[in-house]
């Protein structure tokens, strides 16, 4: 009997000092995110970016400010093209921009949204699968790989993808907030006072590359919010920039044509 009780106390022992230790210590690992962290110019975030987003099997849902990287452009195309769900939110401003991809993804099928509102759509994230999570300060451009000092984390998460897909339906949607006050003169609360707006892509023009305005004689390209103001007696069409210029007609400093 006394043998039994001893060997009972050293099998309590060996699962109270290893089993049951080793069982809670797998907890944290389970939950806990795993997170890549990369800087550019010395790493090489848009290959990172293009490789997550050549893995997507399900959806693809990217929210950035701007996006002028042709190959991260492709990569989209590419996971559409294998049936992968592909949606963008991009600022409202990006078809004014020359190098701006919302354009080329747009003629390639891409679906897509414009996020307007009081300030700019200042985001910079990409959800994959309900898993994958990519943030950080780089926006998907050319200059933010080679040239600026960024970040990007590529983070394995189903807790965090989950927050961040909530965000981004509340931008699909068009129920986001867009604007908040503060509550009183300390500015540590908010409170919300309007939500936001989604535009759809704005349709290329025929008549011209560059719409002018007769009489303040700025040039604009159609997608710029000035251009879309226009009423059409007061616009004049050019197949050219220079064809423009020549004419007395000053580049528009909003859209820089």
């Amino acid at each position: 009997m006394l043998m039994k009780k001893i060997s009972l106390f050293f099998l309590s022992f060996i699962l109270a000092a290893f089993i049951i230790p080793s069982i809670y210590a797998q907890t944290p690992t389970q939950i806990a995110p795993q997170i890549k962290v990369l800087f550019s110019p010395q790493d090489n975030c848009a290959q990172e970016i293009v490789s997550e987003i050549d893995k997507a099997k399900d959806y693809v849902y990217v929210a950035m400010y701007y996006f002028t990287s042709r190959p991260i452009a492709q990569a989209l195309i590419r996971a559409r093209d294998r049936g992968v769900d592909v949606k963008v939110c991009l600022d409202e401003e990006q078809p004014t921009y020359e190098y701006s991809k919302s354009r080329f993804l747009e003629n390639k099928g891409i679906n897509m949204k414009l996020i307007g509102g009081s300030g700019i759509m200042h985001n910079k994230f990409c959800i994959i699968d309900d898993h994958i999570t990519l943030t950080g300060s780089c926006n998907w451009t050319v200059s933010a790989d080679l040239k600026n000092d960024e970040n990007l984390l590529i983070i394995e998460s189903e807790e965090i993808a989950r927050i961040y897909k909530e965000q981004f339906n509340k931008y699909w949607n068009g129920t986001y907030i867009d604007t908040c006050e503060y509550r009183n003169e300390s500015r540590l609360e908010k409170v919300p006072v309007a939500t936001g707006t989604v535009l759809p892509m704005p349709k290329s023009s025929s008549k011209g590359k560059y719409v002018g305005h007769k009489k303040s004689k700025k040039l604009h390209y159609p997608y710029c919010r000035w251009a879309q103001k226009m009423n059409s007696e007061n616009q004049i069409w050019f197949k050219s920039r220079q064809q423009a210029i020549d004419k007395g007609y000053v580049p528009c400093k909003v859209c820089k044509p």
